[in-house]
């Protein structure tokens, strides 16, 4: 179905209704400072490359919508501890933070460009609960110390088996890998050695033709390993 032909014209109410449609609540509050972050992402977008689209509903579908949509596969109010890697324009770690205030945050990019404007956007909105990493992946992973988080989400990010497994020393014993795909991950056929699958989300965003997955991996522990 092409839920396209009834996407509403106002930005607010596709959120609205598109948390309806994905049944995650929605609070009055994190609707105004998400309102507020649509604002300040088109008035950013050129200065710090933040994204090509220019139109607050089809932004509020395929940042917004999408993602929301992590929280098909993690909890909401988990009070867990993510790390977005590679989070560009806060996408979806400032999304998911807005959500759900239980959560701790930490955002990484390498640009900075990207990490001057977040800072901005949190600011703006008033968000507690975040901290900034403009570092290179490679550099973290080389040392890990204080990196202990209970949940690591990549959105647009690598499909390489080695690096993915890699992201286990960044986590907490139990903690969780949430990767977020498109329809080429349908043919994926690869094992995780540091990881296993436990939750799967797959389904259109509210609004569009845009088919998503979101997969979350737990990873082993000395009790699960072989």
């Amino acid at each position: 179905m092409n839920r396209q032909l009834h996407r509403p014209d106002d930005h607010s109410q596709v959120i609205i209704r598109g948390c309806g449609l994905l049944e995650i609540p929605i609070q009055p509050l994190a609707l105004a400072a998400m309102e507020r972050y649509i604002e300040l992402v088109l008035q950013w977008r050129k200065r710090a490359r933040l994204t090509a689209l220019n139109d607050p509903t089809k932004i509020a579908i395929f940042h917004f919508l999408d993602s929301l949509a992590v929280f098909k596969v993690l909890p909401l109010h988990s009070g867990y501890h993510v790390l977005d890697l590679g989070t560009g324009a806060g996408f979806p770690g400032i999304v998911m933070r807005i959500a759900d205030p239980s959560l701790q945050i930490a955002l990484m990019d390498r640009d900075p460009r990207k990490i001057v404007f977040l800072k901005y956007v949190i600011k703006e909105i008033g968000l507690q609960g975040v901290r900034f990493l403009n570092i290179q992946l490679q550099d973290m992973l080389a040392n890990p110390r204080g990196m202990n988080f209970h949940g690591i989400v990549s959105r647009a990010f690598s499909s390489d088996p080695t690096l993915l497994d890699s992201l286990s020393s960044l986590l907490s014993p139990g903690g969780s890998l949430i990767r977020m795909a498109g329809p080429a991950s349908l043919g994926e056929n690869f094992g995780l050695k540091n990881f296993f699958p436990t939750a799967l989300w797959e389904g259109v965003l509210p609004f569009s033709n845009r088919f998503r997955r979101v997969l979350r991996y737990t990873v082993v522990s000395h009790n699960n390993s072989k």
